[in-house]
C-alpha cells in the first residue's frame, strides 16, 4: 500500500465525499458489479446523473485523432451531453477540451488521489473540468499514478456513461479494455475508422468487426441514444461542420497554394511562406481566408495544420 504524507492528506475545501446512498450518488453505478465505497469529487455534483457519454483513446494519438476526439465531443457536448474520460493525455484530454470548448460539461476521473495531477501538463484542464463540470477520484489523497489503477478507475467512466466512443487504439490497449467493459456493463460501444496501415486504428477496426457502431459523425451516435434533455440555461446547440463541408478556397489563390500544402500533422509556417511565389499581400490575405473559414489551425513551433472539424 502507498505511504501518504501528512500534509498531502488534509482535507481540501473544495472537495466533497459521497457514498452509496447520497442523494447525487450515480444511479448507473447500481448496475455495475463492483461499484466504489465511497468518491471524492471536486465540481459539480448534479452532473453525476446527467446523460453522459465516454470518448476515449490511446494516449500516443495522431493529429486526426486528436481533432476528432475534440469535434465529436464539441458537437455531443453543445447538444446537452456530458463528457467522460479519464484525463490522460491524447484522446482523453482532447475530449475534455472539446467539451469545454463550447462550455458544455465533462467528467475528469482519475486514477490517483483528487490533490494529484497525472499528467503534470493538465493541471489547468483539471482545474476548468473542477469550474465546468467536476473530477472525481475513489483513491484517497496522496494516492500516486501506479499502473493497477488505470483499469479500476476505467470501470468507473463507463458504468457512469451510456455509451462509450473509441477514437483511436491499438488491437492492446486501455481503451480497448473499457470497451469490453463497456460489453460487460451492458453499454453501447462505438468506434471512430482511420487509416489501415495506423496502429492505432486497429482496435477501433476490431470492435467495428465484432459489431460496435460505426462513428462518422455525431448522427450515427444519436441513432443510437438520441438526444438528452437540455437544460433551460444551456446556448442552442453549436454546429460545427466538417472540413469536407466548408467552401473549398479558390483554385489559384494563395488560400489554395496553401491548403494543398499542408496535413494534419502540421507544416512550419516559414518554410511555406519561402516557398510561396506571389506577393507579401497575397500570402496574409490568403492565410487570413483559412484562418477565418477554421480550415486551419496553428500548432507549437510555428507550424499550420489542416482541421478536421472547423470552431
Amino acid at each position: 500500500m502507498a505511504t501518504h504524507d501528512s500534509a498531502s492528506c488534509k482535507p481540501d475545501p473544495r472537495e466533497i465525499t459521497i457514498e452509496p446512498g447520497h442523494p447525487q450518488w450515480p444511479l448507473l453505478w447500481e448496475q455495475i458489479n463492483d461499484p466504489p465505497d465511497e468518491i471524492r469529487v471536486r465540481g459539480s455534483l448534479a452532473v453525476l446523473n446527467e446523460p453522459s457519454i465516454a470518448i476515449v483513446g490511446t494516449r500516443r494519438a495522431s493529429a486526426r485523432g486528436l481533432a476528432v476526439a475534440r469535434g465529436l465531443a464539441a458537437e455531443l457536448a453543445s447538444r446537452g451531453w456530458v463528457i467522460v474520460s479519464g484525463l490522460a493525455l491524447g484522446i482523453d484530454g482532447e475530449a475534455h477540451r472539446g467539451a469545454l470548448s463550447v462550455m458544455g460539461r465533462s467528467v475528469g476521473v482519475m486514477a490517483t488521489g483528487s490533490d494529484r495531477v497525472y499528467p503534470s501538463a493538465h493541471r489547468s484542464l483539471k482545474n476548468e473540468l473542477e469550474h465546468n463540470g467536476c473530477t472525481l477520484t475513489e483513491f484517497p489523497p496522496g494516492t500516486p499514478p501506479l499502473k493497477y489503477h488505470f483499469p479500476q478507475r476505467n470501470r468507473l467512466i463507463v458504468g457512469l456513461a451510456l455509451g462509450v466512443i473509441v477514437v483511436e487504439a491499438p488491437r492492446k490497449s486501455g481503451a480497448m479494455l473499457t470497451a469490453n467493459l463497456a460489453v460487460d456493463y451492458n453499454r453501447e460501444v462505438f468506434a471512430v475508422p482511420g487509416p489501415v496501415d495506423l496502429d492505432t486504428s486497429r482496435g477501433c477496426h476490431h470492435l467495428l468487426r465484432e459489431g460496435a457502431h460505426l462513428v462518422e459523425s455525431i448522427d450515427d451516435v444519436t441513432r443510437v441514444l438520441g438526444l438528452p434533455p437540455r437544460r433551460p440555461e444551456m446556448d442552442p446547440p453549436r454546429d460545427i461542420p466538417s472540413v469536407a463541408e466548408l467552401p473549398e478556397p479558390q483554385s489559384g489563390s494563395a488560400a489554395r497554394w496553401i491548403m494543398d500544402r499542408l496535413d494534419l500533422e502540421g507544416v512550419f509556417r516559414d518554410w511555406l511562406r519561402e516557398r510561396w511565389p506571389g506577393t507579401e499581400e497575397a500570402w496574409q490575405e490568403g492565410l487570413l481566408a483559412l484562418e477565418l473559414a477554421g480550415l486551419i489551425r496553428r500548432l507549437p513551433g510555428g507550424r499550420l495544420a489542416r482541421r478536421i472539424w472547423s470552431g
